[in-house]
Order: C-alpha cells, then sequence, then structure tokens
C-alpha cells in the first residue's frame, strides 16, 4: 500500500467516524471511483458495512444510493460502477434510473445497468428499458430484452412479437424466451402463431416457451389451456425433450395425478414416453397405485421393468415387495440385479433367504457384489443379523465367503459363536473369511476364543488370516499384562506344535516383559521350530528391549536365515532410533557393523546409518569406503550424513566430502629437448 492510498483510507476513517453529512463521504467516493481488480478493497467494504447499519435509517440511505449514483460516472472505473450497480439493486429508487438509463445506452455498460435494474421494484423501470430498447442493438439490446422477459413487462409484448420474427435467429430466440416468461394472453397468441409456423431453426425455442406458458397457465387455475397447449406439444414431430416435459406437465394437471395416463403410457408404444410414465409412478399419492403398477412389472420389457423396479422401489410400501422379489431370479441380469438392490433398501429379515438362495450358480463378480450390499442393507438389525446366522452353516462355501463378509459389514458381533466355528473349516477360503470377520467383530472379551479357535484350526492356509485377527482382538485390550496373561494362559494348554509358533508370534502385540521373558525361554527350547518361531517374534518387537537377545542370535546363530532375521530386526529398531541420535545409537551401529558378514550385511545396516544425523556416524562409514563391493552404498551414506550435519558440524562434514574426491593423478615428468 503506497503512501497517498494510506493517507486517502485514513481521512475516510476519521470521516466515518463523524456525523454522517453528504461531504463526509466524498473521501469514500474518490477512493471507491479508482478501485480496480487486485487493489484493496477497504473502500467497497466501508461502503457495505454502511449499507447494512442504513436498513432502519432512511436518511442515511438516501446519502448512500446518492454516492452510488456518483460511482456511475463516466470517470469511475468499470468496477467501482459494477459494484454500485450491484448496491442499487438492493436499495436503490426512482432517484437512480436516470444514471442507469446512461449505462443502458453503452453496450460495455448494459449489462451491469440491467443487474440493478432487473429486480427494481419500481413500475417505472419497465419504461426505463422500453425507452432504451427502441435504439439499442447488438448484445445490448439481447440483455434489455431479457431483462424485460424477467421482469414479466407486459407493455413490452409489442415489441417483442416484432422481434419475435426477426431473421436473425438469434434475435428471435431471446424474444421469444421472453415472451414465455411474460406469457399474458398476447404473448400467448404470438406464441401460438409461431407453433403454428413451425420454423425449423426457432422450433426447440417455441416449444420451451409454450412449455412455460403451459405452467404460467396451470399456476393461475387455468388447467383447460394448459392442457392443450401441453397435449399440442405431445405430438411426436415435436422434439423429444418438449414432449417428455408436456407429459410430466399432463401428469400434475390432472387430478389423479395422471394414474390413467400413466397406465395408457405404458401399455402404449410410445418408447419415448414409457421411462417418463413410470419414473412418475413413484410419486402417486394413490394408496392403490403401489399394487396396481406392481402387477404391471411381468409384462413390461426388461429395460423398462428395471426402471419400474426402481419406481416402485420408491414408494417404499410392502405392495410392491412380491412382485419385486420375484424378479430376483429373472433370466435378465440387469432385472435381477435391479430387484437385488430393491430388496436391499426395502426389507429385512424376512429376505435373507431370498438372496442367500440367489448366490448360487452363474453368476458376475458384480451380481454377486450386489447380493453382498444388498444383505448388508437389509433392515431390522440384529433380527436380521441372526437370520444371515442362520443361513451360514448350510450355504455352500462360496456363499459362506461372502456371508461372513456380509457380517462384518453389518458389524454383526452376535455372529461371533458361528463364525468361530467356519473358522475350524477345512475349506481354506471359509477359514480365511471366517477369520477376516472375527477380526473386524471381536471385542476383549473375546480374546480367548479367538485364541482357541487359532490353536485348533484345521485349515493350515488360513493360519496368516487366523493370526491377523487374534493381534486385532489383543489390540482391543488395553492392558499389555492381560495380552500377555490370556497367550500364555493358552500356550500351557497348546501341545500342537503349529499353535504354539503362532501364540509366539503373537507376543510383540503384548509387548510387555513377561513377554519377551517367554521369548527367551522359547529360544531355547528343544524344538527347532519353537526356536525359530521366537527369533521371528523378537525380530518384530516394538522396542528395543530386545535388543540384546536378537545380537545374542547375531553372534552364534544356529542357522545363517536366523542370523538374517535377527540382523533384520535389529536394523529396524536402530532405525526406529534415528530421529533422536545419540551417542548410545552410535554404539548399536557399531555393533550392528561388528556381527556383519557379507556385502549384504552391510549394505542393509548403512541404509539405516544414512539416516543418523550425528558427526559420530561419519567415523563409522568412512573406513568403509575402501571396501570396493559397497563403495556405492557408503559414498551415498557419508553424502546423506554430513548434509545432515553441516550445519552443526561443518568441519567434518567437509572432510568427509573430500574423502569422496577421487585421488588426483600424478602428472609424468617432461620430456628433455
Amino acid at each position: 500500500m503506497n503512501h497517498r492510498t494510506s493517507v486517502l483510507l485514513a481521512a475516510i476513517g476519521i470521516a466515518l467516524a463523524l456525523p454522517l453529512q453528504a461531504a463526509d463521504l466524498s473521501p469514500l467516493i474518490d477512493a471507491a471511483a479508482k478501485y480496480e481488480s487486485g487493489q484493496s478493497v477497504e473502500p467497497l467494504r466501508k461502503f457495505e458495512q454502511l449499507l447494512r447499519d442504513s436498513a432502519a435509517t432512511p436518511a442515511l440511505r438516501a446519502e448512500l444510493e446518492a454516492a452510488m449514483i456518483k460511482l456511475l460516472a463516466p470517470g469511475a472505473t468499470f468496477e467501482a460502477r459494477r459494484f454500485a450497480c450491484q448496491q442499487l439493486a438492493a436499495i436503490g429508487t426512482d432517484a437512480s434510473l436516470p444514471a442507469l438509463a446512461e449505462l443502458l445506452k453503452k453496450e460495455e455498460t448494459v449489462g451491469i445497468a440491467c443487474l440493478a435494474l432487473g429486480v427494481y421494484p419500481s413500475a417505472k423501470v419497465n419504461g426505463v428499458l422500453r425507452t432504451a430498447l427502441a435504439s439499442a442493438g447488438g448484445r445490448a439490446r439481447l440483455q434489455i430484452v431479457t431483462t424485460l422477459g424477467n421482469r414479466r413487462d407486459t407493455e413490452a409484448v409489442k415489441s417483442l412479437s416484432e422481434m419475435a420474427r426477426d431473421n436473425d435467429a438469434l434475435v428471435a430466440s431471446t424474444a421469444i424466451v421472453a415472451l414465455g416468461k411474460i406469457a399474458n394472453e398476447p404473448a400467448r397468441k404470438v406464441i401460438a402463431g409461431l407453433r403454428k409456423e413451425a420454423k425449423p431453426a426457432l422450433a426447440r425455442i417455441v416449444a420451451d416457451a409454450s412449455l412455460r406458458v403451459a405452467e404460467t397457465l396451470a399456476a393461475t387455475g387455468d388447467s383447460k389451456g394448459a392442457t392443450a397447449i401441453c397435449e399440442e406439444l405431445l405430438q411426436p414431430a415435436q422434439p423429444d425433450n418438449i414432449r417428455r416435459g408436456a407429459f410430466g406437465a399432463l401428469l400434475r394437471l390432472e387430478k389423479d395425478d395422471g394414474e390413467q395416463r400413466i397406465l395408457n403410457a405404458i401399455h402404449g408404444s410410445d418408447a419415448k414416453l414409457k421411462p417418463v410414465a413410470i419414473a412418475a409412478i413413484g410419486s402417486l399419492k394413490s394408496r392403490d397405485a403401489s399394487k396396481k403398477f406392481a402387477a404391471e412389472l411381468s409384462k413390461l420389457q426388461p429395460c423398462e421393468q428395471v426402471c419400474m423396479i426402481e419406481a416402485l422401489a420408491s414408494r417404499g410400501d410392502e405392495a410392491v415387495c412380491a412382485a419385486i422379489n420375484a424378479q430376483v431370479s429373472a433370466a435378465d441380469v440387469a432385472v435381477r440385479r435391479a430387484a437385488i438392490a430393491a430388496v436391499g433398501r426395502l426389507e429385512g429379515a424376512s429376505a435373507v433367504p431370498l438372496l442367500v438362495g440367489a448366490m448360487p450358480g452363474e453368476k458376475s463378480p458384480e451380481e454377486l457384489q450386489d447380493i453382498e450390499t444388498a444383505l448388508v442393507g437389509l433392515r431390522g438389525g440384529s433380527a436380521t443379523d441372526q437370520a444371515i446366522v442362520a443361513e451360514l452353516k448350510p450355504s455352500p462355501a462360496e456363499s459362506k465367503v461372502r456371508l461372513c463378509s456380509v457380517l462384518a459389514r453389518r458389524g454383526a458381533h452376535v455372529a461371533m459363536p458361528a463364525l468361530l466355528t467356519e473358522a475350524s473349516a477345512f475349506d481354506v477360503a471359509t477359514a480365511q473369511a471366517a477369520f477376516q470377520a472375527v477380526g473386524k467383530l471381536a471385542t476383549a472379551d473375546d480374546l480367548p476364543a479367538v485364541l482357541e479357535r487359532l490353536v485348533g484350526m484345521s485349515a493350515d492356509d488360513a493360519r496368516s488370516d487366523a493370526e491377523s485377527a487374534a493381534v486385532r482382538t489383543m489390540q482391543r485390550v488395553t492392558d499389555p499384562g492381560r495380552r500377555t496373561d490370556a497367550v500364555m494362559a493358552r500356550m500351557a494348554k497348546c501341545s500342537d506344535l503349529e499353535g504354539r509358533c503362532s501364540l509366539l508370534r503373537l507376543l510383540p502385540s503384548a509387548g510387555d516383559a513377561k513377554a519377551l521373558a517367554e521369548l527367551k525361554a522359547a529360544c531355547a527350547d528343544k524344538e527347532a521350530r519353537i526356536r525359530a518361531a521366537a527369533v521371528r517374534s523378537l525380530a518384530t518387537w516394538p522396542n528395543v528391549a530386545a535388543w540384546d537377545m536378537l545380537m545374542a542370535v547375531c553372534r552364534q546363530p544356529e542357522t545363517d536365515t536366523l542370523r538374517v532375521i535377527a540382523l533384520r530386526g535389529l536394523v529396524r529398531l536402530a532405525g526406529d532410533l534415528n530421529a533422536k541420535p545419540d551417542v548410545a545409537l552410535i554404539d548399536r551401529y557399531r555393533q550392528l557393523l561388528a556381527v556383519a558378514r557379507n556385502a549384504d550385511d552391510r549394505k542393509l545396516i548403512l541404509g539405516a546409518l544414512a539416516g543418523v544425523a550425528h558427526p559420530d556416524a561419519l567415523k563409522l562409514v568412512l573406513p568403509l569406503l575402501s571396501n570396493p563391493n559397497i563403495r556405492a552404498e557408503t559414498e551415498l551414506a557419508v553424502k546423506k550424513i554430513a548434509t545432515a550435519v553441516k550445519a552443526q558440524h561443518p568441519e567434518a562434514a567437509r572432510d568427509a566430502l573430500q574423502r569422496l574426491q577421487p585421488p588426483k593423478k600424478s602428472q609424468p615428468p617432461a620430456k628433455k629437448k
């Protein structure tokens, strides 16, 4: 903001703090008159505040109108004049009409003038617009005509009637639209005449205007006149959208909401009107309409049946259910899918056998998904949940999978016993789906039952899903000690080797000292698979409490595979501490490098070590530059660490980066001439 603007706004603030007089607004008018997009809007905002404050003060409002009139002067910017027109649309009186009339004379300002005049309550505005229309041309003429139509100026009909037959199609179209809005008797006669002339270029505009006239007649109680126009517009020669609009208007005009006309259209052969007729069924007020039109469903073509199902379903009453239910097994897939969706919206527990029974057979994935979604959406709460549970046991495996998903999506905790039973199935897909549902539905109190099912499962390929379900259930137990106790209690009773391994893999989700001690003991178990499971669990431990045990495995591994697993666990734990580097973390990385056996180990460690923003990290990395097998990874680590520490340790960073420069080749001695 420059000095001149600051001074001007300060003067405005002082002026507005004084008792309001005409002269007080001069600085504000001067500032607003110069407004351009992108400049400070403060002058305009101050005017808007004054306009709000003037609601109960006629004298102030008059002063503000006078200010807006001054902003309409040619010396003001276009943005300022547009702002003034916007305000005059709300507060303008006849006093503003001369200034606004001047704007109507210029094509660049006629639009903003019409913005104000379009909503003026004064009847004198129509005369101003008609006067301007007489001499206007081009775009200005069209905007004035549109404004006269919006104001429904009956005295403009004569001029508009002449323009409606103008050779310029745009001029004629604009005038016809305006006549349709005015819709008094002379305007209606003009539009009726134009319908008879049937000029192709104007046919659609004339038809639109005729529909508007019909709506006006209907609103004023002249249903006979409106009906006559709509009947005329129903003729096949009319555009499809006009015919549909006329049909819809006729339905609204008739005492029975067009029920008989809808029935006639359904029985007829007019393919353009049938969809409109069917769609209108949903809003019929007659009590027996549902029953009447449900009886028509089976008589329609498939595409029409789809529309009818949707219309009947929107009525939401029981009278349509039987007819829609019958289409769940229809031959046409689109009809079946529409019926399935409708059943899901309308019904409850009683529809469960119908939908479940529709699952078997040759169905597309999309249709099966529709059935599943419909089951999820059924009303009835726990009663419907119980009905789905009752269908679970006798259903084929493929259906069981979907029903498990349905119960999970419905949040049906009542299904837990049945789901745990299905989790014992030999069919892998069924067991997987059941455990996935259990993982979503189980509460903390269900943990013992979930662990019981985990160790007693039959489909070993579903073990990952079973363990995931158990982990999710454990997470709902807030006390880590209770989680460990539950796992340990089940461990004490478990003799199955796979079951014990699964339970060991759950202990990191408990994460307390007791669980860690159990894993330490398992590392010395006589069974190799138990020892391996314990090491794998330690490698996923959530904090560094497992560090020493994992390091012991790395130093004296039972197998190289377990060594690599332990090393990866250690690198992950170290990496988790990178955000707060200290001497202790540097020592952990030193230990890691000490147990590394090959290039792959060192590359893994370097990947994490590169994220340590500590100068001592450079001391660990730089000696590795001499190893050609990991040179590229070492250089990358040096660059990352040096970049991270250079602000606090510029010398260490500089020295490290210099180590990356290749040695300069010595120049051979110059030959003697």
